[in-house]
């Protein structure tokens, strides 16, 4: 049997990753419910426009955009997958590799769904609405997990649970996420994004994983 040397013997960028969005997610959601008009002006004003985007025009909100989530079930889930996907990443590739995969996947993630939008279904309505959330980030350690792990066995739900082994797992979440970009266009959900995302893992795994050493173990 063989696995990866660790890099960091802890987690503790992703701990702090989930600590962060879940304080300002709990933020976000008393303000929704008590708040709405406060809770729009966050989202309008830190989330990733994609006009804004294309015209290189506060391109901070790329990174804040990722802090940001709609409400409850949009944090939970998110925050489940790094849960998931992430501790184990980090402790192979290190912290500042993680770290430069987590938001260059992110910010990534944001420009493709902006020029999708731009390219594709250039709608005012589309072109205005800010994109938020950390889905982006997440699916390009996504991508690392498949590539990095590609025959651990993980359980997926598409509508009812699937246990694979990561690569056929999360290569098959990617394709839907292309499919549904294209077809569901104006969806609450920037499938777009998640695709870009996933590239961006996908394209910084194949380029970490030839320096990470491996240990074999006698059994």
């Amino acid at each position: 049997m063989a696995g990866y040397v660790a890099r960091t013997p802890n987690a503790n960028a992703t701990w702090m990753i989930i600590g962060v969005n879940t304080l300002i997610g709990i933020y976000l959601i008393l303000l929704k419910y008590n708040y709405p008009m406060s809770f729009m002006h966050v989202i309008s004003e830190f989330g990733a426009v994609p006009i804004l985007t294309i015209n290189w025009i506060q391109p901070y909100r790329l990174v804040t955009s990722m802090f940001l989530h709609s409400g409850f079930v949009h944090l939970a889930l998110n925050m489940f997958a790094l849960f998931i996907f992430g501790p184990d990443i980090e402790m192979v590739l290190g912290k500042t590799r993680y770290l430069l995969l987590y938001f260059l996947s992110g910010i990534i993630a944001g420009l493709v769904h902006a020029y999708f939008i731009y390219f594709f279904f250039p709608y005012k309505r589309l072109l205005i609405t800010p994109a938020i959330g950390a889905s982006g980030a997440i699916y390009g350690v996504m991508a690392a997990f498949a590539v990095i792990f590609p025959f651990r066995r993980i359980m997926i739900f598409m509508g009812f649970p699937i246990i694979a082994p990561a690569l056929l797992a999360i290569m098959l979440m990617a394709i839907l996420q292309t499919v549904y970009a294209f077809f569901d266009p104006f969806s609450q959900v920037a499938y777009a994004a998640h695709v870009g995302g996933f590239i961006a893992g996908l394209l910084m795994a194949f380029t970490f994983k030839p320096s990470l050493r491996r240990v074999h173990y006698y059994i």
